[in-house]
């Protein structure tokens, strides 16, 4: 059985982030109502040495709520779930 997982675990250093991740964030950011500022710490901060996998994780969620949707039914079912038609 490989134990060296257990080692990253308990070190005291956060796991950085995989590619995946990077690079899913990466696709996010144009596609998000944020500002111009804002994506540009956060493009710079992802590329940093000691991103972690946390870190990733919490920023994939804060940028999927911020995503514009660019299909109409998705935009359509946004609008209903934010009550515009009620």
């Amino acid at each position: 059985m490989n134990d060296d997982w257990f080692d990253d675990v308990v070190d005291g250093k956060p796991i950085d982030a995989e590619y995946w991740q990077i690079d899913f964030i990466d696709s996010l950011l144009p596609r998000t109502a944020l500002e111009i500022n804002e994506q540009v710490v956060i493009s710079n901060k992802i590329f940093e040495k000691g991103f972690s996998k946390q870190e990733a994780e919490e920023l994939i969620i804060y940028l999927k709520q911020s995503e514009v949707k660019t299909d109409p039914r998705d935009q359509y079912q946004e609008f209903v779930k934010n009550g515009m038609f009620k």
